[in-house]
């Protein structure tokens, strides 16, 4: 555990589980560095969203997302665009990820994620987007690439989701004003909310 305290339902897992949960939650970033193609795809897929095409949306998002497995050496993962985000009580779903697809049956692990808003129906921010592909993209290398038996929202899951989000945005140059230097970054201020992963 990264200077905190282990959370209650943590004792209530298995030992295998906690095995999962701790090694989850040491790992702070991937070994990834992103090139020019990443830049250029997650460029695209900014771009993309403005066009509010669902079809258009979902290849923009499938070919970041398959540039970032790419890197990593793990196989790629299928991504679905829907439109309107499901909600309840709690909120709305920005994505979820099935590590063995929606049905029943076993399949191959899938990302859905969803690009409207749940009341006004608009085409979601894209920076939220992209942090919602990387959410459950972060999944997803939990179980490829960590080769942990569960994924969990741990601490060091929520710093690798930041890690992969922040990379994708390189700084803009440092500028000066009002005679200090400031270097740019990417914030994000609207985090999608978090729903329980759905098996």
């Amino acid at each position: 555990m990264n200077g905190g305290e282990l959370p209650g339902y943590f004792y209530r897992l298995p030992a295998r589980a906690q095995r999962a949960w701790l090694k989850s939650d040491s790992i702070d970033q991937f070994d990834l560095v992103p090139d020019a193609a990443t830049f250029s795809l997650t460029a695209a897929l900014i771009a993309a969203l403005t066009s509010g095409a669902p079809l258009t949306i979902e290849r923009a998002a499938q070919s970041l997302a398959d540039q970032i497995c790419g890197l990593m050496a793990v196989r790629a993962i299928r991504v679905e665009v829907r439109g309107v985000r499901l909600h309840n009580t709690r909120g709305e779903l920005h994505g979820i990820f099935y590590p063995r697809g929606p049905s029943p049956r076993p399949g191959a692990p899938l990302i859905i994620l969803w690009m409207r808003t749940a009341q006004r129906h608009d085409v979601v921010k894209p920076k939220t987007f992209v942090r919602t592909l990387m959410h459950e993209l972060g999944h997803y290398l939990d179980y490829a690439l960590l080769r942990l038996e569960e994924s969990f929202h741990t601490a060091g899951f929520f710093r690798r989701e930041s890690f992969l989000v922040r990379i994708l945005f390189p700084p803009e140059p440092a500028a000066a004003h009002n005679g200090s230097t400031t270097t740019g970054r990417s914030t994000i201020n609207d985090a999608p909310l978090r729903f329980p992963k759905t098996q």
